[in-house]
């Protein structure tokens, strides 16, 4: 397949290139400007765009079979995550590319039904903003009907770490093992987006992954 990758050098972004790769396919880099390829990343045709121009990032990402996305700015730039899912709604229409698989957050996930993590009482403060940053974007896919998109949120807890498999994909509901524990590992999570990506299991709906 050919993907395009709007921020592929990322911690997370870094690792769906490579695992996309791995799988053989071929990786469109979408950034914000013009680098060396890091290392592993060798094989990646990356294209500076700014994703708010909808012609140019549409130019940048035609003739591929998705448009993914590991976009995720911290700190003072993170209200900008649902104008991001904005544009790439528009360049995924603009370029005539129906599969978009983006990366959310974890506290869109139902703990209840009709309960998102993000509103239980005890949510850390600390990560409220990502959040609710994240469930504006969801918000946004939520209202596309002529796309096949998935928000593949990852488990609370994720980072480096080994591929170790043992891990579970679902829709909708928060994950954690025996213990409580919602994790994965950068790796882990990268193998399952890209599964999601190739399979296609998941249409219009959020999804996570985390050990079990």
């Amino acid at each position: 397949m050919k993907i395009a990758l709007v921020a592929p050098t990322g911690k997370i972004g870094s690792e769906i290139a490579k695992e996309a790769l791995r799988q053989g396919h071929e990786v469109i880099g979408i950034v914000r400007s013009d680098r060396a390829a890091p290392e592993g990343l060798e094989s990646v045709n990356f294209k500076a765009v700014d994703i708010a121009d909808t012609a140019a990032f549409a130019d940048a990402i035609k003739g591929a079979d998705v448009l993914a996305s590991a976009y995720g700015p911290q700190h003072d730039n993170i209200d900008t995550v649902a104008a991001a899912a904005e544009a790439i709604v528009a360049a995924a229409r603009a370029a005539g590319i129906k599969r978009v698989v983006v990366i959310g957050g974890a506290g869109s996930l139902e703990v209840a039904p009709g309960l998102q993590l993000v509103d239980v009482p005890d949510f850390p403060e600390a990560y409220k903003a990502y959040a609710l940053a994240h469930r504006k974007a969801f918000n946004v896919f939520k209202t596309v009907d002529d796309l096949d998109w998935t928000f593949f949120s990852p488990a609370a807890e994720i980072g480096p770490g080994d591929k170790v498999g043992n891990y579970k994909v679902v829709a909708k509901t928060f994950l954690a093992n025996a213990d409580g524990h919602s994790k994965i590992s950068y790796p882990d999570y990268a193998e399952a987006f890209v599964a999601e990506i190739e399979q296609g299991k998941f249409l219009k709906d959020i999804i996570t992954v985390a050990y079990q």
